[in-house]
Parts: C-alpha cells; sequence; structure tokens
C-alpha cells in the first residue's frame, strides 16, 4: 500500500508541477475515478502542496524543494488528527473529474510562471472546521498559528501567502500572526474586521452570539466595525473592544492578558456572565443542547473557572446549581435548567 501511494504522490507532484505527461496523466485519472477515498485523497494531497509550498519556491520551481516540504507536510497532517479540512471549489460546477485534472494542471503550471498570481479565485478554499466539544491548532502556509475553539471554522484561499493573507472567521480563534511587513494579515467575519503585521490576539464572533469581541495581547492591530461603515479603531494591548451586533456600537474595556489564551489550554472562565451566555459555552464546550425553562434566570450572572479536561459537565452544573438560583437536569445530550 505504502509503495502505492508513493506512486501516486508522484504523479499528483508531477501534475502540480506541471511535468505529467499524457499517459501518467491517464493512469491518475482513471486511480481517482476508482472510490471517493481516492477521490478524497487527491484532494488532502493538492490543498498540503498548496499549504507547504511558498511563494519563494514558486518563484525558483524548485521542485527537489517543493517535493522535500510537501513530504514534511503529509507528515504533519497525518499527525493531527483533529483539524477538519474541507474544499469549498470556486467554479459553480464541473463537468467531470477529468476537465477539473485538466483545469488544476492549467492553473498550477500558471501559478508557478507567473509567481505573485493569486491562485485563491482559481483553486478550492480550505476551511478548518472544529466539532463541538474540542479544540485544535491549525498552522497556516507563513507559519502563522491558530488556536480554534468548539465550533468555529476558518476559511483562506490555497493562494494564502502569494499575494495576500486573508482569512474568514466564524466562531473563536486565537492568533499568534508571523510578522510578514510587505503582506498585512487580516481576519473577516460578518461583523469585525482586524488588520495587523504581526501580532497576537484573540477574536470572537459565533454568528448566534448578541456580541463579537477582540483581546490585543501583544502588538497593534486596526478594528474595523463592518456593521458600521467608518468607524474603526487602533488597539492596543490589554484592551478588549466588544461589538453590540444590534445596535452596532464598539466598546473597549482593559482585560487581563494574560487570561486572553488561557482558553487554548481547556480552560473555561465565566466572568460576571449571564445565564444564557454561560448556557452557549456549555453547548460547545460538552457538545450538549441547553434549555433555559425559565427566561428571567437566563439574566442571573455568575463566576467561575472550570478546565474542560478536568471538569465534567455535571461538576459545572453542580457549581452552578450550588449558588441556589436554578436546578438541571441531563437526558442524555439535552440539558435543561429551571
Amino acid at each position: 500500500m505504502k509503495q502505492v501511494n508513493d506512486h501516486i504522490d508522484d504523479l499528483i507532484i508531477q501534475l502540480l508541477c506541471g511535468e505529467l505527461d499524457g499517459d501518467s496523466l491517464a493512469e491518475l485519472r482513471a486511480w481517482i475515478a476508482i472510490s471517493p477515498q481516492n477521490e478524497r485523497y487527491f484532494h488532502e494531497k493538492q490543498e498540503i502542496w498548496f499549504s507547504a509550498v511558498d511563494s519563494s519556491v514558486l518563484s525558483k520551481y524548485n521542485k527537489q524543494e517543493a517535493l522535500n516540504a510537501f513530504r514534511e507536510r503529509v507528515a504533519m497532517a497525518q499527525e493531527d488528527k483533529g483539524i477538519h479540512l474541507k474544499y469549498h471549489l470556486g467554479w459553480k460546477k464541473w463537468a467531470g473529474y477529468a476537465v477539473m485534472l485538466a483545469l488544476v494542471c492549467i492553473m498550477t503550471v500558471f501559478a508557478y510562471h507567473q509567481g505573485k498570481h493569486n491562485v485563491s479565485s482559481s483553486f478550492a478554499d480550505i476551511q478548518v472546521e472544529v466539532p463541538l466539544g474540542s479544540r485544535t491548532k491549525a498552522l497556516l502556509p507563513d507559519g502563522t498559528i491558530v488556536w480554534l475553539n468548539s465550533g468555529s471554522k476558518l476559511t483562506y484561499s490555497q493562494g494564502y501567502g502569494l499575494s495576500d493573507r486573508k482569512v474568514t472567521m466564524s466562531g473563536e480563534g486565537y492568533f499568534e500572526v508571523k510578522h510578514n511587513e510587505k503582506l498585512p494579515f487580516s481576519v473577516n467575519s460578518q461583523n469585525l474586521r482586524v488588520n495587523v503585521l504581526g501580532t497576537q490576539f484573540n477574536f470572537r464572533d459565533y454568528p448566534d452570539d448578541k456580541e463579537a469581541e477582540v483581546i490585543l495581547d501583544k502588538g497593534s492591530v486596526k478594528l474595523d466595525n463592518l456593521t458600521n461603515t467608518g468607524n474603526s479603531q487602533l488597539m492596543v494591548p490589554g484592551q478588549k473592544v466588544i461589538l453590540d451586533k444590534k445596535s452596532g456600537k464598539m466598546t473597549t474595556e482593559a482585560c487581563e492578558i494574560n487570561m486572553v489564551s488561557q482558553w487554548t489550554q481547556g480552560l473555561i472562565t465565566f466572568d460576571n456572565a449571564t445565564l444564557d451566555e454561560i448556557a452557549k459555552r456549555i453547548e460547545r464546550s460538552y457538545n450538549v443542547t441547553v434549555h433555559i425553562r425559565n427566561k428571567a434566570i437566563g439574566k442571573y450572572r455568575f463566576n467561575g473557572d472550570f478546565v474542560r479536561q478536568e471538569h465534567s459537565l455535571q461538576e459545572v452544573l453542580d457549581a452552578l446549581a450550588a449558588t441556589g438560583h436554578l436546578h438541571y437536569q441531563i437526558k442524555g445530550r439535552i440539558v435543561t435548567i429551571y
């Protein structure tokens, strides 16, 4: 099996380098058509290739260097079980897989010889999705590190790092951005946009939350309020900006920097949070559905720290119930609070 995979890897690499001859292309097409698993394998290796091979390798057209980077990235991808990659193809519909291969071949050769061409418009977008109840760490092609919280989704183009460094975000992520003055880094959600050169910050914008927030850990960022055009703010370390999605108003407050990234280690913190807010955190952290029968208690506020790996769902609920303000019931993956 390993020899077969090595041979297929070689064919894929030749395709992506624009060196695959007609007979070998026919062989690769036939192998892909055998099963959905083979088709998925091709997609995965294509993503790894463009994540591993940077613009300096592309511009020099150094096949051996690109191959080495590809092999290293394959090994890394096999070790990391937490990242779920999906592909959202830029074309409306392909007539068949053979057509897709031809287009990939044409676009790949073009990318190699044009160097700085942004292939994001030609290739599939890459999505990193984190299921409820978990978190993961993603390494972007430029060396930027992103921790993604449960229920989050990060999307970037396969051309990321060639002519821009743009990502879109839904959910929560802690970013350690690799410095690059020539290519600023930006995170976009439905409500906010953060522009940086190189810094560390936390970004949270879940679609079903009433508020979105950005906390700056190190460096500086420019924050744009997309719900209120022209409303921008420069942030300094230790600041937290909260956006009220309904009113479009942004407010700024100080925060403890040492707490910004602790969720990446599994810490769940309730800092004067309402029960409504806590219910959403519990849903994402423990992959359950929470129903609050009495709307009035949803406005009660609580404080507490829990470690997801050490404290069970029942222990968290017991701590909330110990305040005397609520009771709860667990049935399967449904939690009812009353």
